[in-house]
């Protein structure tokens, strides 16, 4: 009888220590990254500017090319970016740097601006320069970008306009947004509060499920607050503010040595890179 004792309380006490573990919810999400091109518009106002040389069908060209990107870059961007504006400049002066370009983007009032410039054609193809300066970007950095392609017909306005369009709208396509499947895991309790927190992060309600995470530090049991943290860092990262991501995982590490911190902290530190 004793040993059978014996055997019971280690039994119980396995499930006790079980019960006060933390389990891991595995959460699918398509989750948005920087375009090929590495700029990212999310959330930023642009203004694509195009030169006139007072050259035709040079002009009308680049004209309907600027229109065809700033409309493509809105539609493929939705409602995740800001306003996109066109806007010409009758005399281009030379935007060849940095400073030059920080000028034109106080002008224009935008985040982001984009130069096309010096675009040629030369019978039926045509080459590019497109520049860029995002002033929310860490590197602060001009970003010049070239190419060149094609054109069908250069017979009348509507052939050079829709070529133009045409034009404007392959260059957009590098600055889409790439859309990725990835997995991101949570911690919970096997009680009510950590299963409402999985289902409001589950339909997506970050902001809901954050609240009932805060109100989870005022426990006394480290470890449930490591993990509150690590589900606070994880909803900071989905709602796009990866500084203050990384400051919660960093309160998470220092409660407690979570198995999944690792990931998630290279995943913020590539954002914000």
């Amino acid at each position: 009888m004793r040993f059978v004792g014996y055997i019971l309380s280690v039994v119980l006490g396995v499930m006790a220590a079980a019960a006060c573990a933390p389990a891991r919810y595995v959460l699918d999400v398509e989750m948005r990254h920087p375009s090929k091109a590495g700029v990212d518009l999310t959330g930023k106002n642009v203004t694509v500017v195009y030169g006139q040389e007072g050259v035709y069908p040079d002009d009308l060209f680049l004209e309907s090319m600027a229109d065809g990107f700033a409309w493509n870059l809105k539609d493929r961007y939705q409602d995740s970016v800001g306003e996109v504006n066109v806007s010409a400049l009758r005399s281009a002066p030379d935007y060849a740097n940095r400073d030059s370009m920080l000028n034109l983007l106080v002008e224009t009032g935008a985040d982001v601006v984009f130069l096309l410039d010096k675009v040629a054609l030369s019978g039926s193809s045509f080459s590019f320069i497109l520049k860029c300066y995002d002033a929310m970007y860490q590197g602060d950095k001009l970003q010049l970008f070239s190419g060149n392609s094609v054109v069908e017909s250069m017979n009348g306005n509507d052939a050079i306009k829709n070529e133009g369009w045409d034009a404007g709208k392959t260059v957009a396509a590098a600055f889409e947004p790439q859309w990725k499947h990835e997995q991101y895991s949570l911690y919970y309790f096997d009680s009510p509060d950590w299963y409402t927190a999985l289902e409001k992060a589950e339909a997506f309600d970050w902001k809901a499920a954050m609240d009932i995470w805060i109100k989870m530090l005022q426990s006394n049991d480290k470890l449930k607050c490591s993990c509150a943290s690590y589900n606070i860092a994880t909803a900071c990262y989905m709602m796009g503010d990866y500084h203050l991501a990384s400051q919660w995982l960093d309160n998470a590490d220092r409660l407690a040595d979570l198995l999944v911190s690792e990931g998630l902290r290279k995943r913020i530190n590539a954002r914000i890179d």
